[in-house]
């Protein structure tokens, strides 16, 4: 198992262990953002790095 494999496999357990109205919140606001990449294609997935790195540096 890769490094990455490992980590969606912690945030999938995470996830699983929250309540259903948050598992639904999650599930939608992914799905919206798997669009955002689908229609915008290499241009989302690095938008989706740089709005996941601006979160990580807020710390």
């Amino acid at each position: 198992m890769t490094e990455d494999q490992h980590t969606l496999l912690l945030i999938r357990g995470t996830i699983a262990g929250l309540p259903p109205t948050d598992r639904a919140g999650i599930d939608q606001a992914a799905a919206k953002l798997r669009e955002v990449v689908l229609h915008h294609n290499d241009h989302g997935r690095l938008a989706l790095a740089l709005v996941g790195a601006e979160l990580a540096a807020e710390d």
